[in-house]
Formats: structure tokens, sequence, C-alpha cells
């Protein structure tokens, strides 16, 4: 694939105040490329960029943007009077972009008015493709849903059956870390806040165990939470290659054990967390008898301390922007878990479907979730409904899914659109497109929203999944950037 120019840096000065607007607007009313990002708390590592069918590409460190004086706003006030696009104006608008030269033979684009929710333009909209991680929209509006924004997960340690017995209980934090790599973040307050680490666990341990004379435990490890830690309909050298790593109610660092390279992931990341876990226990003063083993957790045992994972809502934003597949995986399995279903890829998948009905999204009977993350092939997900989860994260009546929206990276400057929109073409776009990508081998997607010239909100998705001729990146950022730049009356 030919990789679009960079575009450089001091022009996002320019439209840097459109994040803020888009932002409170929304509020109101992956090659895979579905991770492979810098992580901002796990260390400075790019991802993976293994030559095979469907591994991470890998992409420069951006330089920093020149400090430059305030520029003014780059769209009009918005006045409560915009104009909603007709389907005609839409069709004409997206008409160059959309084409199947551009985006191959099996494509499929949705755009929806975010006030009333009402599609105003469709090509192909119910039909079902392979959405990449554009799916980790979904799973987000499905975990806000169930667990609610400030939500936090808790990684605990009980009394264990027998005297001078522990258990390490996984709780399913999919940010848990190790000291060792909370150092090493480029930005450990951006984003996801400061996530806790097993060390911090560890000592707490100690402190109640010393305050009630006890120096010497046997440690067992419970992460039971979670079942099935590969999909098997992933690709084979997923895990391998460090695409993923096994999916775990327990582990730090997201099961990567080398940096900068997320490759080899810990082949049993409990056990590896663990470790971590029983060598600060040790620094810590107490004494670890035997050998480290499994056992599930006694019924309403007795906690002895824990620790707590950044809010939902952070978790959520950093999984959009970074497109982390490992977060996604765990946040699935959580729905599944709240849902009271088998926390298994199916289970998630069903129990992520079950959700979304609920907020009133529709055509979901057409849909297949086979992982939280878009890793699948084997998903199939419409552009229809993408943005009808898009609109429903934007209503007012659904505040707990504003992180949805937050969440989204901004076209040319976060995440994984900081590369993006770099051609004239789709120069409209860059500050006022929000969007998550998706992209495998052949595949690529994109859905988002975005305010027009005339100050209407849309939701929209673009959809590709047999682009083997050419690359329909470029092609997908001008078709968001043609909602940006028209009235489409």
């Amino acid at each position: 694939m030919t990789e679009q120019p960079k575009r450089p840096r001091g022009r996002r000065a320019l439209t840097m105040v459109v994040l803020l607007v888009l932002t409170g607007v929304g509020a109101g009313a992956g090659a895979v490329y579905t991770g492979g990002v810098t992580f901002s708390w796990a260390g400075a590592g790019q991802g993976p960029a293994t030559p095979a069918t469907s591994t991470p590409v890998g992409r420069p460190t951006p330089s920093p943007t020149p400090t430059r004086p305030p520029a003014g706003p780059v769209l009009a006030p918005l006045t409560g009077r915009s104009e909603v696009p007709t389907r005609a104006g839409l069709e004409r608008a997206l008409a160059a972009a959309i084409g199947p030269v551009n985006l191959g033979p099996h494509a499929s684009v949705a755009v929806r008015d975010l006030g009333t929710g009402r599609l105003l333009y469709g090509k192909d909209p119910a039909g079902a493709y392979i959405p990449a991680s554009t799916t980790k929209i979904l799973t987000s509006a499905a975990v806000l849903a169930v667990l609610g924004p400030e939500h936090r997960f808790r990684t605990t340690v009980v009394a264990g059956a027998v005297p001078g017995e522990i258990v390490l209980v996984g709780g399913g934090d999919p940010l848990l870390a190790t000291a060792a790599a909370r150092a090493r973040a480029t930005d450990a307050t951006r984003g996801t806040g400061v996530p806790v680490t097993i060390e911090d666990l560890a000592v707490r341990t100690a402190r109640q165990l010393r305050a009630s004379g006890t120096t010497q435990v046997t440690v067992r490890v419970d992460d039971t939470l979670f079942r099935e830690p590969v999909s098997p309909t992933w690709e084979s050298q997923y895990v391998p290659t460090g695409v993923v790593g096994p999916v775990s109610a327990l582990w730090v660092d997201e099961a990567k054990v080398s940096w900068p390279s997320h490759r080899p992931r810990a082949a049993d990341p409990a056990m590896t967390a663990a470790q971590a876990y029983l060598q600060m226990l040790r620094k810590a003063g107490i004494t670890v008898r035997g050998e480290l083993a499994r056992s599930k957790a006694p019924a309403k045992a007795r906690e002895l301390a824990a620790v707590s994972s950044p809010p939902l809502a952070d978790i959520v934003e950093h999984v959009l922007l970074v497109s982390d597949n490992d977060g996604a995986e765990v946040l699935a399995r959580h729905v599944a878990v709240a849902e009271r279903r088998p926390a298994t890829f199916a289970g998630a998948g069903e129990a992520i479907k079950a959700v979304l009905s609920r907020l009133g999204v529709e055509g979901l009977s057409g849909i297949k979730l086979y992982d939280g993350s878009g890793l699948s092939r084997d998903n199939r997900i419409s552009a229809d409904v993408l943005t009808q989860t898009l609109a429903a994260a934007a209503r007012p009546e659904f505040p707990d899914l504003r992180a949805v929206v937050t969440g989204l990276p901004v076209a040319g400057y976060t995440g994984s659109l900081d590369d993006r929109f770099a051609g004239d073409a789709s120069a409209p776009g860059v500050g006022i497109v929000r969007a998550k990508t998706g992209t495998l081998s052949a595949v690529s997607s994109l859905a988002g929203v975005v305010t027009t010239k005339d100050g209407a909100l849309l939701a929209f998705a673009v959809m590709s999944d047999q682009a083997r001729q050419n690359d329909p990146r470029p092609s997908i950022d001008q078709a968001a950037s043609a909602l940006a730049s028209c009235g489409c009356r």
C-alpha cells in the first residue's frame, strides 16, 4: 500500500480548537491496524511490524508540534438552526470518493443525523461487512451501558481456604501494570490516568498481613473470571507476533514481556503477574512458602488488600484512541459477565448485541461478533449498526455513553488518525472528523462523527472489505472530509 505524505505539523495549530467544539457538541445531543501505536501507560514502544497478512503497521514517532499563538475558530458558532443535509446533496458530495475504483467491489456507506437518529444516506447500509477495529465502537458502548463510566475494576487479595493461605484474584483490570512499565510510560496521566501496579497490591497486602501478625503465607492465583484466552477465529500468528495476547482476568502490562517490541507475549499471563506480585511481597518482608499454584478463592472470602483501575470512561477512551486490542477483549468479557453469559468470545458477542438492542440499535440479527476487538475476519457488522451506535452515544438520554464519542481519534491529530487525512482532498476533515479506524489486509473502515460547514452533526461509517488492488484509506478519508466541507443540500 502507498503511504500518504506526512502533513507538516505546524498546520495543525489552525484547527485544534475544533477538537473542543466537537467534543462539546457530541456530548450534547488496523495489515492489522487495530493496535500498533504507543500505549499511554505501557512504554514508548511501537506495535510489531511483522511481515504477515494481518499484522500491525509500525508508524514513525511524531515530531513535536511547534508552539504557536492560539488560532481563531475554524467553525462558525452553532446557531441551533443548522440545515440537515439531503440525500441528493450527500450523494453528490460523496460520489468522487466512494466508487468501486476507490473502495473496491464491496463497499458500504451510511450517514445519519445525530439530532434525530435518522438515516440520511446509505449505500448498502445494512450489508454485512468485515468491520476490523470499528468493532470496538460496539464493545465500548455496551460496556459503558452495563457498568457505567465511573466503574473501576478491582484486583484483590483474599484469605484462602486454610490458615496462612492467600489468593490473588484477577478482576479483569485491562491496564494493571508493573512498576517498571509505569516508569517507562511516556505520558502516564494522559487518557487513562495513572494505572495501578501489581507492586502496589503486594505492598498493601504485606502491610495488612504484618498488622495481623502474619509473616509467612502460601499464595494461590484465581483467574477464573474469564474463559477461552484465544479465539479460534483469530489468525494463527496474532498471539506469537504480539498483535494480541491471551485474554486473561489477571495480567500485567497486557501480557507484554518485552519493550519496545510487543512480542513475545506471556504464555500464562496470570502466573506472570503473580510472579511479579510474589517478588514485591518478598521485598516487603513476607516469606512465601511452597509453590505458586491456581486455586479458586473461597466464596465470601475476607478481603486483605485491593487496587482499583482508572474509571471505565478513561479506559474506553484509551481503547478507542490507540485501538487497543487487548483492552477491548477484556472489556468485551466484562459485558458477558455483567449480562450473566459465559465469559468467552461467543458469550461476549451475544452479550454486546443484547445490550445494544436495549439501547435501541436495530438490525443486530444481521451482524456477527466473534471478538470484541475486530481482529476476527469472521466478524460482520453493517454501516447502519455502526452509525446507530454512534447516534445512541451522542443522545442526551444516554450520558453514560459519552466516552464513545470523546474517545474517538481526531483526524490529523491523535491516536490512529494521527497520520491520516494527509492529502489535499482530505484536508477539510483535519481537526473536524472524529472517527475509529479499522484495518486488516484488504479491509478498511472508518466510523465516527463530523460537523458539516453548516453546523449539522452527523454520524457516518464507510466500510470496504475487498480492496485488494489499492489502499482505500485515502478515499475513505476524502469521503469523511467531504461531509465536513459540504452543506450537502
